[in-house]
């Protein structure tokens, strides 16, 4: 671990999640929301406009089915792939429905894979009880100005973060920040873990922005 940011309500790590995982206290964490790698071995048309987009411990699904045990015990919203094994424990499945703009996959297959998965896994969401498909259309603009080759829309991950428990939410796959950001805008806690020191210096900089945002609204 070489560097903690923190702010607020925001304490940011960067470093390799599985070292920094079990130094944080016992029931800090109050519910898991991530975009881990999938297991896929993940490339995209990143490479070539924004350098190497490859993603640290993409080869298949043991990171991640490793944090998660790590916090079998509190509620969890993870993104994910009908491609490999969903994790263990999955309650329900969401569908994030991206919209007509996104999407390529194989060219010659006469359906766009426009939509990712979601695991719900254990207890203690709350809210209004709403769809299992989340249509939060993602726009040419939003591709034009994300600033990691998986970064999710701010409006996704509010609506996500919304309906888990009050309290603590860690991330340990950070990226960008992302859900930072949605905990920033909806009042809850948030510990983030990134491994890769440019998406983490992102992440500082957007949840700053949003904290900034807050207390002018104030």
């Amino acid at each position: 671990m070489s560097e903690i940011w923190q702010a607020g309500d925001v304490k940011l790590y960067l470093g390799d999640c599985l070292e920094i995982l079990p130094m944080l206290a016992a029931g800090s964490v109050d519910a898991v929301v991530t975009d881990p790698p999938y297991g896929t071995g993940n490339s995209s048309g990143w490479n070539g406009l924004h350098g190497n987009c490859s993603i640290a411990g993409d080869d298949n699904t043991l990171l991640r089915d490793n944090v998660l045990r790590m916090y079998s015990e509190v509620p969890a919203i993870v993104f994910g792939s009908w491609r490999i094994k969903r994790p263990e424990g999955t309650r329900a499945v969401l569908i994030w429905d991206k919209g007509g703009h996104s999407g390529m996959g194989d060219l010659s297959f006469p359906w766009k894979p426009n939509y990712e998965e979601i695991y719900i896994i254990g207890n203690g969401f709350a809210g209004r009880r709403t769809s299992s498909v989340l249509a939060h259309y993602i726009h040419p603009s939003f591709n034009a100005s994300r600033t990691h080759p998986t970064e999710k829309p701010i409006y996704l991950m509010t609506e996500l973060v919304d309906k888990c428990p009050a309290g603590t939410i860690l991330d340990p796959f950070m990226g960008s920040g992302t859900t930072g950001v949605a905990c920033v805008q909806t009042g809850r806690k948030f510990i983030g873990i990134e491994i890769c020191e440019k998406y983490f210096n992102i992440a500082v900089k957007r949840i700053q922005q949003a904290q900034l945002q807050i207390r002018m609204e104030i």
